[in-house]
């Protein structure tokens, strides 16, 4: 009842006034369901609760964050995730979102978008994103077993599966050759990832960069990826209402090739940023629509309260922030299926790299 009421709070309101007596009205609710409720209520829980149902419409990683936990939030979300796990939402649960290759989620053979119902016997449901990922790398850093009650994408199946702890490095990128062709995968954007992609691409500048897969990531690191190709103008740009606004530039100290770049409704966050980089300088998109998800957060201090909020969103090629609509790409080829073993989207990639069309006879 609590979780619902917090939810609804930015919704449907028109004035400040409407929202103060909403909050009013919260303060009775939660005396109430403390007085009334059938069981005995955890505050802390019923904390976290609150925090969550008004958050969440904010975004799902917005938290509300002690000074005890601050520097320990800050650590965490700028490391890769624990185990590998990438982590969204979806039917009110936690989810899969993401699952970094070789890390224990890759082990476990978890996909992206299958519904963590329990943790560890603990529901997911109602808890923070912020709450359960603190608490995977707490069980990651002590060496711990993870057990996950996961449902598959269908929801029709549970299983329980094992995180097991130990020592995992992301992959930031991999070149393969494909038809005498260069293809640059980014798989993530941790730090140090943008100078061991230089190495990767100092003596075989890539034609194609995927980002099909790329969700979790440094913005830093995306514009100095972008840097690597784009010589002049702007690489990405960023716009608030009260932290202002950012562009930058290009520095001019490379320019390689701008490649064809693959794009699909997994490209998320840092993978949109980038992808809207080589946009920006000229590059054709192929794919899908990205997922239209990449908020500038920054952590707003205010006393001994700290929000984790979005404070900025990053424009497209358009200067039109990218939320809710994403990248568009220049030639919509639809996705292969999750068994298939081709891959139509490369296909064309490479198809409109090799295939020189011949002019129509006058």
């Amino acid at each position: 009842m609590v979780l619902l009421f917090a939810g609804l709070l930015t919704a449907g309101l028109t004035s400040k006034e409407s929202l103060f007596q909403a909050l009013g009205n919260l303060t009775e609710v939660v005396h109430l369901v403390e007085a009334e409720y059938v069981d005995e209520l955890e505050p802390d829980v019923l904390a976290l609760s609150l925090d969550a149902g008004i958050l969440e419409s904010v975004d799902p990683w917005a938290a509300v964050i002690s000074d005890q936990q601050i520097e320990a939030y800050e650590r965490v979300f700028a490391s890769p995730p624990a185990f590998g796990l990438g982590l969204s939402l979806r039917l009110g649960s936690a989810a899969v979102r993401y699952v970094f290759p070789g890390s224990p989620a890759s082990d476990a053979e978890l996909v992206s978008w299958e519904v963590i119902e329990k943790i560890d016997g603990v529901y997911t449901r109602g808890r923070p994103l912020w709450q359960i990922a603190l608490d995977l790398a707490s069980k990651e850093a002590n060496g711990e077993i993870v057990t996950l009650t996961v449902m598959d994408r269908q929801v029709n199946d549970r299983r329980e599966v094992e995180l097991v702890a130990g020592e995992w490095t992301p992959t930031h990128a991999t070149l393969e050759t494909m038809d005498e062709l260069r293809v640059l995968t980014i798989e993530s954007l941790t730090g140090g990832s943008a100078a061991a992609i230089a190495d990767l691409i100092a003596d075989a500048e890539p034609d194609i960069v995927d980002l099909r897969g790329l969700v979790w990531g440094l913005e830093a690191q995306a514009v100095e990826v972008a840097d690597f190709f784009i010589s002049q103008g702007t690489i990405a740009a960023w716009k608030g209402r009260e932290a202002g606004s950012e562009i930058i530039a290009a520095t001019g100290d490379t320019a390689l090739n701008v490649p064809v770049v693959l794009i699909s409704n997994e490209t998320e966050g840092v993978g949109e940023v980038l992808a809207s980089a080589f946009k920006r300088s000229g590059a054709e998109l192929l794919g899908q629509p990205s997922m239209g998800h990449a908020p500038h957060m920054q952590v707003v201090r205010s006393g001994d309260l700290n929000l984790w909020i979005p404070v900025g969103r990053w424009l497209g090629p358009d200067d039109e922030p990218l939320r809710g609509t994403g990248l568009k790409p220049d030639e919509e080829i639809e996705a292969p299926d999750e068994d298939a073993e081709d891959d139509p989207v490369l296909d064309r990639a490479i198809e409109k790299l090799t295939v020189v069309e011949m002019p129509e006879a006058a």
